[in-house]
């Protein structure tokens, strides 16, 4: 079968299903949703008015649709077998890598240029202004950006020996590059220069051009460059207002590279990613997983360890007769699922991460280490905790239904005294408790190591946070096992994995538009409503209101910020768009739904809502 049969069959497949249509709903919803110019920028940016409401969901929808059709372009192949079928033809590895990009690239490229065309049509009758050839060369662009995304996911899911690894890959490429210079630029720069971005930025022109290496953030280039206006890595909207704001006259910027180099960095990542995942995928064995683990072969040559076995395990929860004597029969099922995913480097990577995380974040400025004396620790602790630890649960736990589904293995399950509520429950208890394990290590050792620099975190307050620690693991568990209930597939589950994590870290300007919404006021957090309702809907998701918990626990006035970061907006002339309750409500609970107590309980209705659905959903539905 040739390379451009596969091609064709993957494109055929996909604009038979509902992803065309959901993308190209989305994508007109979102341009609807996009900031409107003013009078002035509307003179400015000229005949290309009509094209610059396609451009944001252009740049937001390609990189989700492109992950959630394209996860599992390869490795699904290898793990259902049906990747000997096709190189038993003359397919060869690198055509069967490359037709999956170009089938699936065309199939998400025929909604998003049919959407892009309605949305300037009728921008073309609300402004009256119209190019065919800025049209025709954004179209241009946008095939190329949907190119470059599918092949930079078709080469992560060719390099990947399992869906898990695809999908923990594939995401954190997505996000990481879709928020490049609001969040993961200045991780990076923080990491590799020692500095923070701020007002007195080491070496500018180093970060100027940093902030063009996305693919996200060259298109936007590109995209600027075409409409004549001021090139830069924002929207078109955004780089007239900056133009505009500094002297209140149009005063660009000259850009610190020539625009053609936006075309290297956008044609880059693909390319890189898909000789990498081709090379990988050369020289692997078909039925993925064939290969020892890399962490367990390391383990097995060091003469000093022994290797893995049942045995060294046996000290972790799962074999306590506490836990035997408890009602129910989901015991054997959650030591199982306790015992595999404890064997694997996931959890144990987890952990490592929130411990090198919060060690990095315990030299804070002077007067927060005053304010909070020997609770630094815990505070440096928030932030890897509810991201890294959150994020790194529910990739942990989002197949753990599905798969045992497409193995089969759900009969044997289903054949034992344990019921399905049961199995639920051991399936969410049994990972959790495989995460929380190395989690709470971290947590011990990050209060270690800071001992001789901030003393010894109170030990009842300790206590407090481990618990709570716990508690978190579990309520992420349950939404992840329950993700698995209800969605049926793999590449879904995943997909839902990821636009979670993205919600999560966009949910600022997400509560904002909700607000507006709801209420008919626009608000920002630098100046948040008097209605306390606004907090409400800025505390819903559940890694907020993971902070306004800890902030109790660890004593700081009531935020869903970090403790950090609300000990820095209480000091004078300090400005942030993290809302202190105390500063703008004259009170740390105004009413009573903002209290503390009132968050736990909504991140525990975090897990049993969903829980639920999902039990009611797996009750009725056929085993399989």
């Amino acid at each position: 079968m040739a390379s451009t049969t596969i091609a064709r069959t993957e494109c055929r497949r996909y604009l038979r299903g509902k992803i065309p249509w959901i993308v190209a709903l989305c994508f007109i919803v979102l341009s609807r949703a996009s900031v409107k110019p003013d009078p002035e920028a509307t003179r400015i940016i000229g005949n290309a008015i009509s094209l610059i409401h396609a451009q944001p969901p252009t740049v937001i929808i390609v990189p989700f649709a492109a992950a959630a059709i394209s996860f599992r372009s390869i490795i699904r192949e290898r793990e259902s077998g049906t990747a000997r079928i096709l190189l038993g033809t003359e397919t060869t590895r690198p055509g069967l890598v490359l037709g999956m990009v170009l089938g699936r690239a065309t199939a998400l490229l025929v909604p998003i240029l049919a959407a892009t065309i309605l949305v300037v049509g009728y921008d073309t009758l609300q402004y009256g202004q119209f190019s065919p050839l800025l049209l025709l060369g954004f179209l241009t662009l946008s095939a190329a950006y949907v190119f470059a995304w599918t092949g930079l996911i078709v080469g992560i899911s060719a390099a990947s020996s399992s869906t898990t690894r695809a999908i923990i890959l594939g995401s954190i490429a997505t996000i990481g590059f879709t928020l490049w210079n609001d969040v993961t630029l200045s991780f990076v720069w923080q990491l590799t220069t020692g500095t923070t971005p701020g007002t007195e930025l080491a070496y500018p022109d180093a970060f100027a051009v940093a902030g063009w290496l996305s693919p996200v953030s060259a298109f936007q280039v590109l995209v600027n460059w075409l409409f004549g206006v001021p090139i830069g890595p924002d929207s078109t909207v955004t780089q007239v207002a900056d133009a505009m704001r500094q002297t209140g006259e149009f005063a660009p910027t000259p850009p610190p590279l020539s625009p053609w180099w936006a075309w290297v960095f956008l044609l880059a990542w693909p390319a890189l990613t898909l000789v990498t995942g081709i090379t990988i995928f050369q020289r692997s064995d078909l039925a993925p997983r064939s290969q020892p683990e890399i962490l367990r072969r390391l383990i097995d040559v060091v003469p000093s360890l022994p290797p893995l076995s049942e045995r060294q395990f046996d000290w972790l929860p799962g074999r306590s007769n506490i836990i035997d004597s408890l009602p129910g029969s989901w015991q054997p099922l959650a030591r199982r699922e306790f015992h595999q995913l404890a064997r694997t480097p996931l959890v144990w990577a987890v952990g490592g991460l929130v411990f090198v995380a919060a060690i990095l974040s315990l030299s804070p400025a002077s007067y927060i280490q005053q304010a909070l004396g020997s609770r630094v620790p815990l505070a440096a602790l928030q932030q890897p905790l509810r991201f890294i630890g959150g994020i790194g649960v529910l990739f942990g736990t989002f197949r753990s239904v599905i798969h045992e589904r497409d193995t089969g293995a759900i009969r044997f399950t289903a054949g034992t005294a344990v019921s399905r509520t049961e199995t639920l429950v051991g399936f969410t208890l049994g990972r959790a408790a495989a995460f929380a394990v190395p989690i709470v290590l971290a947590v011990v050792l990050t209060c270690l190591v800071a001992v001789p620099q901030h003393g010894i975190v109170p030990l009842s307050m300790l206590a407090v946070f481990l618990s709570y620690t716990v508690l978190f693991v579990v309520v992420i568990a349950g939404i992840g096992v329950s993700l698995s209930t209800i969605l049926r597939s793999q590449a879904v589950a995943g997909f839902a994995v990821l636009v979670f994590a993205a919600v999560q870290i966009m949910w600022l300007q997400i509560s904002n538009i909700i607000y507006w919404v709801v209420s008919g006021t626009n608000v920002s957090g630098f100046t948040p409503p008097s209605n306390p309702f606004y907090l409400v809907i800025r505390w819903f998701p559940p890694l907020q209101l993971s902070n306004v918990v800890t902030n109790a626990i660890i004593g700081v006035p009531n935020s869903a910020a970090t403790a950090t970061g609300v000990i820095s907006n209480l000091q004078p002339n300090q400005f942030s768009n993290s809302v202190v309750v105390r500063l703008h409500y004259s009170s740390d609970v105004p009413v009573w739904y903002l209290h503390p107590s009132a968050a736990l309980v909504g991140l525990i209705l975090w897990m049993f809502v969903p829980f639920a659905i999902a039990l009611a959903l797996y009750r009725t539905r056929t085993i399989d």
